[in-house]
């Protein structure tokens, strides 16, 4: 296997890229702004290395990280652009346009895992994580929790005040250590992939067992989250990665699973009543109204956009005319119509080619045999699954839950493969050499 080179570290670089990324995932489940921290530090912490000349990066990584940089630095002139042009009269708010650094965010995590990744310990706070945070979103879905959190960790209570079910039996949206269904439940699907990976290619029965309890508690907490288009993406995630790394009994129960899943969903009266107002919501409803507003506003600036982060104000600009709410103002409800409606066609065509690289690496190494970039290439295809009706980025949780799934995909010589039989297949490399399996 083609394997990045991996140079001689120092002990403290290998202690702070472990704690970076330590750091990385438990923000998967806690907060916001831990993700922001540790991607900050991520970011600062692999452009050191890579100055300093301790890290090179296989060819597929670099070419993905250049696209990546390029989309950024285009992100952060768009404003400008849209200024000069007279697409937008003002510069987003800073919040908004802080989060062109979140463009980075995978190759930083790639980066860094070029100099070792900690996967059992990873994988450890991972799963112990979210189960804490599953069994949270049990509590938060029955019962009307007000406890006051600190302020910094800004944290909406009134997120999980929604009551999907009736008033004689009431059922809040769980929201996990989030406190906000839609990050929690998208968050999930971040996350799903590589549990489904291990669930599905490790031999060890226990880390399955465990893997399984950690899936089960994921779709629990999509459940409780009320977030129909999540629930959707993990259904097809796990139908897929059942197809992919399964056969015989183990595939056949596991789809029985994913049935009685859906089986439920469709008793639940709540969740009965959810799927009844998302084909109206798409045609005819909310998410048609902002894609339209989106795309007139691609048609009026279709080469430089309004400006990345100027979704809102742009939208709002056109209320006389097309009626759009606030709420539904933030941006398009779609991946691709929000991008190019902000970065224009230079924007779109940079993010497609960002999205499609990342996709040729992953499969490159998932055909490989690389247990992580298979649960990478899941979380990826969960992402543009729910980017039809969702434009992630725009909460950063999301969007750094992914690119650090994503980045991890593509560090190689982790000496985890998928199965006995893949093993088997690979021309053994000399001892102690980079991607050498033991």
């Amino acid at each position: 296997m083609e394997t990045a080179s991996e140079l001689p570290l120092d002990l403290r670089w290998r202690r702070a890229v472990t704690g970076v990324l330590v750091l990385w995932t438990v923000g998967l489940v806690l907060a916001e702004v831990v993700l922001q921290v540790a991607t900050g530090a991520a970011v600062l912490l692999a452009v050191v290395l890579l100055a300093l000349g301790r890290l090179r990066l296989a060819r597929d990584v670099r070419a993905y990280g250049v696209a990546s940089v390029a989309l950024c630095a285009w992100q952060v002139a768009s404003p400008a652009v849209a200024l000069l042009t007279g697409a937008s009269d003002g510069w987003p708010r800073g919040a908004r346009y802080g989060q062109v650094l979140d463009a980075l965010a995978g190759p930083a995590a790639a980066t860094l895992g070029a100099a070792g990744v900690p996967w059992l310990l990873l994988a450890g706070v991972l799963a112990g994580g979210w189960l804490l945070a599953a069994l949270l979103g049990v509590f938060q879905n029955r019962v009307r929790w007000s406890m006051e959190l600190p302020a910094f960790l800004k944290l909406n209570l009134g997120r999980l005040h929604e009551n999907f079910g009736t008033e004689e039996s009431p059922r809040y949206a769980a929201g996990g250590f989030f406190s906000h269904r839609l990050r929690f439940a998208h968050g999930a699907i971040a996350a799903l992939g590589p549990t489904l990976a291990v669930l599905g290619g490790v031999a060890l029965a226990r880390r399955r067992v465990l893997a399984g309890v950690v899936v089960m508690g994921m779709l629990v907490s999509i459940y409780n989250a009320f977030a129909r288009a999540a629930l959707g993406a993990a259904l097809l995630v796990s139908v897929l990665a059942l197809l992919l790394l399964v056969q015989g009994a183990a595939r056949r129960m596991g789809l029985a699973l994913v049935i009685a899943l859906v089986a439920v969903v469709s008793l639940t009266p709540a969740w009965r009543a959810r799927m009844e107002k998302a084909l109206g919501n798409i045609y005819g409803g909310e998410r048609e109204h902002a894609m339209s507003v989106g795309w007139s506003l691609v048609c009026d600036f279709p080469l430089t956009g309004v400006g990345f982060g100027n979704h809102k104000p742009a939208a709002l600009a056109t209320q006389d005319e097309t009626g759009i709410t606030d709420l539904l103002a933030t941006d398009s409800h779609n991946l691709w119509l929000t991008v190019w409606a902000e970065t224009g066609l230079v924007g779109l065509l940079l993010t497609l080619g960002v999205h499609v690289l990342l996709a040729k690496a992953l499969i490159r190494r998932y055909r490989q045999g690389s247990l992580a970039a298979t649960g990478a290439l899941l979380s990826w295809v969960g992402f543009h699954v729910l980017a039809m009706v969702h434009y992630l980025p725009f909460h950063s949780s999301v969007y750094l839950s992914f690119s650090f799934v994503w980045g991890l995909g593509l560090c190689e010589g982790s000496n985890v493969l998928r199965g006995r039989a893949v093993r088997e297949s690979f021309v053994v490399l000399p001892k102690g050499s980079p991607g050498a399996t033991s």
